[in-house]
Formats: C-alpha cells, structure tokens, sequence
C-alpha cells in the first residue's frame, strides 16, 4: 500500500509539470546561500566558509555583501570551486572604516571584468583576496551576504581541476552567452559563517540558509547587483525564479526569541528581510511592508518569564496589546538588544522589565501573500513576513565567555498546495 501511494504521489507530481518549488534549508545543501549577518565591529571578524560537495564537477559562485540598511550591494567577486573544493575568506574592518575580505584559497581568484557584460576575463591577475583590494565600497559594521551559484562547470574532470580551467570555461560560456540550462545547475553548496574576537577569544558559528531549487538560468555578473527582483539594468542578472518563490520558502508566521539577561549574560536578535531591497522598490514582493511607498514592518513582541508570567507586547502594559507602531524594523538586517529593566523599546532595544531570563514572542507584522509564486506550491492568501531571525545568547562562566548562535523557532506557514 504505502508503495501504491508513494508511485501515485510521483505520478501526481509529473502531471502537474514536475515544477520544484524553492525550498529553504537552513544548514543544508541548495543553488542560493543567506549569511543573514556579518560583523566587522568592536574587534570582530567574520568567515565565510562555502563547500561545494559535488564530488564531479566545478562551481562558480557568486559572494554578494548588502548593506544593513537598504541592501545596496557594496562588494561582490567570483569564487571557483573544483569538485569537493572549500573556498575560505574573512571579512575584516580596514583602517579607513569599509571593510574588506582576506583570503589565501586558490579560489579566490582577482579576474577584471571582460567588456561592460560583467563577465569575467578568461585570465586572472592574481590569486588570493588583499582586504585592502577587496573591500566594500563605503564603510559599514554590519551586512548580510548573498551567495549565488551562477552555474556548474563540467566537463573538466575529477579533482584536480586547476582554477584556471574553471575560470577560462566560465569566462568564454560567459562572454558567449551560452543558454545555462536545468542541467547547468545542482543543489551542491552549502556554507556557514563564523564570527571570531581575538581580543575575548570567542567564537560564533551559524549555518547559511540554503535555497534550494533555485534554478538560476542566468550569468551572476559582476558589478550588477545581485537582487531576487531582477535589475533594472540587466534584466537577466537573476534568472527565472521569482522574489515571490523566495518569499514563499521564507514565509513565517511568529518567531520564539530565548533570552537570558542575568548578570553577566546578554542576549541579541537579528532580523533580516533579504528580499526587501529597498534599494530598488522591492519589485515583486508579495509582502505589503516592502512595496514601493511602503514602510518599515512593525513588530509585536510578547515577553516571558521562564514561569510564564506575561509583561506583555513591547512598549505597552497589559497583554494582548495591539501592534505598537513605535516598533518597528526599518533596515534590511535589524539587530536587536534585549535588556534587563526598562526604558523606551526601540527599533534596536527591548526592555524586559523584571524579567531576567524566557523568551520573546517575535510576531513581525504579518501580510497576507498577495502573489502566487508558484502554481503548485505558494503561501497565497496566507498572513506572514518572510525574514530569517536569529539568536545570539552570550554567558559568563567565571572568566569564560561563552556564547552560541542559532535560528529562532518560527511557525513555518503552510503551502496551500
């Protein structure tokens, strides 16, 4: 019986045109890879590690930093995997305040740009990333990352396959415009990004958010912005799949925020929204916060005790309150402080009153979806914000400061298949 069903499933998913909806993976293996925090602050400094586990073939990639506030695009360069290859760079604060990314990996190639396409030139210049050559455009403490697989590349043999063979097919499919089909693409990188303090010696690590069944079908170029909407001035920079297939992977519904602010101890969130891009009107959302003219999503926040008492949503007295508008998360990566005792909640702190350790409902303004990004598989209909929210809980332990990062639970909403 259970084999009748399983063939009759198949057989259903092949009438309906064999569509793979993009599915979020947090810590898994997909096409597209959310860092949805990356720190130069206060001493610190952020790896980013990508792995390609296609044991077969090459990948190009695509690293794309965005800035906190509206998500302009403020550094992006190639990387070039051979199969199983790991490629390793550090984001580090420079002197004049932008940052840049080091790097010693063989892939980390330094390729000019070939004519005005944003393709690469078949030859590089260098190997290996100068933080001070490779650095962002303006200063900036925070962004989130962006990685695109921008195609595989066969053809070229098991390991190893030197990074000049991958950058020189790369660059001629590239420059010649060859069509990047279904086969073209594969669900194989999956990366993670750590923060690092010298001067504490503590260390953070979080799994990127893997998208899979992206089905990118277009060159990631370099020196165009790297949005889920298109860009204006390239309009194949992204390929066929839509914000709103983005947005239906990252739907959700509510967010449980654990804190602990007893002495010695601080708790921080990160909200990011990597498909609001203000920057260029959010085209295609199917969230009403991100729409052109729109405004920054308010958040209600009810906050506990480990006893279950209730102070309520941030800013008023009483639970249930209604939204308070005062609340709200105006950039693309929000990063917010929860403290002990009280004061004015804002868009960067809570107060937990008396409360010193429990959790915080996080319930972001929700939106019902208004487009239906696939047509078997979309949140259509159904109210929720797509945001990847995170927890940073930091403990002291005699002179020992420990600290651990991970996603918040959420109510993931449902399909509506």
């Amino acid at each position: 019986m259970l084999k009748k069903r399983v063939v009759a499933a198949v057989a259903a998913a092949l009438v309906a045109g064999g569509v793979s909806a993009v599915e979020v993976n947090p810590g898994g293996k997909g096409e597209v890879l959310l860092a949805p925090m990356v720190m130069v602050a206060g001493g610190w400094e952020s790896e980013l590690r990508i792995i390609n586990t296609d044991t077969v073939n090459s990948v190009v990639a695509k690293v794309a930093f965005h800035k906190a506030e509206r998500s302009e695009e403020v550094l992006d360069f190639l990387v070039f995997l051979s199969p199983g290859d790991v490629w390793r760079g550090t984001a580090v604060k420079n002197a004049d305040g932008t940052f840049g990314v080091r790097s010693t990996d063989e892939s980390s190639l330094v390729v000019p740009v070939a004519g005005a396409v944003g393709c690469p030139a078949a030859t590089a210049q260098s190997v290996g990333f100068d933080p001070m050559v490779i650095k962002s455009s303006v200063p900036a403490d925070f962004t989130y990352v962006k990685v695109f697989q921008s195609r595989l590349v066969t053809g070229l043999g098991a390991a190893p396959v030197a990074k000049s063979a991958i950058l020189t097919a790369y660059s001629t499919a590239c420059n010649a415009g060859t069509p990047i089909t279904a086969a073209d693409t594969a669900n194989v990188l999956t990366a993670d990004v750590t923060l690092s303090n010298a001067a504490n010696g503590n260390m953070l690590r979080l799994p990127m958010t893997a998208l899979a069944n992206y089905n990118n079908s277009a060159y990631q170029r370099i020196g165009f912005p790297s949005t889920f909407a298109g860009n204006p001035t390239n309009a194949d920079a992204l390929g066929t799949t839509t914000k709103a297939r983005v947005e239906d992977a990252l739907w959700a519904t509510d967010f449980a925020v654990p804190y602990d602010v007893t002495s010695g101890s601080t708790t921080f969130a990160t909200v990011t929204f990597p498909t609001k891009e203000t920057f260029i009107s959010s085209a295609g959302t199917q969230y009403a916060g991100f729409l052109p003219g729109g405004r920054a999503p308010n958040v209600a926040m009810q906050i506990r005790n480990e006893q279950e008492d209730l102070i309520g949503t941030a800013g008023c007295i009483v639970s249930p309150c209604a939204v308070n508008p005062a609340n709200t998360l105006p950039n693309e990566l929000n990063v917010l402080a929860v403290t002990a005792g009280s004061g004015t909640n804002t868009a960067s702190q809570v107060f937990t009153s008396s409360f010193t350790r429990g959790w915080v409902n996080m319930s972001i303004e929700p939106s019902a979806s208004t487009a239906r990004g696939e047509a078997n598989y979309n949140n259509f209909g159904t109210a929720g914000a797509p945001a990847l929210v995170t927890v940073i809980n930091w403990v002291t332990r005699g002179t020992s400061l420990q600290g651990s990062w991970t996603y918040a639970a959420k109510t993931q909403a449902p399909d509506n298949n």
